[in-house]
């Protein structure tokens, strides 16, 4: 029953496994669209504060200093911002990974807001890519090894005469 069980959770394992590159493609374009929703009010913002002197830090540091309605404004610039800049280095941190590294880098940094956007919409497929038959069976090995591994020591503890359960 062990080996069964081992069985069908590794082959559960490869599925979910192949899903990874898929995925963090559909991550990418949702993180992309973010950026080129936020870039142009990014861009507005130091057109606007260049005609005066300053650069991004200098006025984000004088907003620091702002009172009501001042701070009200800056504050909605500065989360922008910031928002941007987090996002656009993330983005490039994905992008600098290589196919088979990508998945793993946004397991690593992911944002949950985008991921759960994307979650909403991602429809499982079948991937015909290298990267996907790799993480296929990555998660194959994974569950169906750490489940053999389980039901062996089980086993063992019990003192089955069999390998499993």
């Amino acid at each position: 029953m062990g080996r069964f069980i081992a069985m069908v959770m590794g082959i559960l394992g490869a599925l979910g496994g192949s899903q990874a590159p898929g995925f963090t493609l559909q991550y990418m374009q949702n993180l992309s669209g973010r950026i080129d929703e936020l870039r142009p009010v990014v861009e507005k913002f130091d057109a606007d504060i260049a005609a005066f002197g300053y650069s991004r830090d200098q006025a984000l540091l004088e907003c620091a200093d702002a009172e009501r309605l001042l701070k009200a404004l800056c504050a909605t610039y500065e989360t922008t911002v910031r928002r941007y800049e987090e996002l656009t280095a993330h983005f490039a941190a994905l992008t600098d990974a290589d196919d088979l590294r990508r998945p793993l880098v946004l397991a690593r940094n992911y944002k949950s807001d985008i991921a759960e956007n994307v979650m909403t919409q991602f429809k499982p497929a079948v991937p015909a890519t290298t990267d996907g038959a790799i993480y296929a069976g990555g998660g194959f090995a994974a569950l169906w090894g750490g489940l053999t591994f389980v039901f062996g020591l089980l086993g063992a503890m019990f003192g089955m005469n069999r390998r499993y359960a």
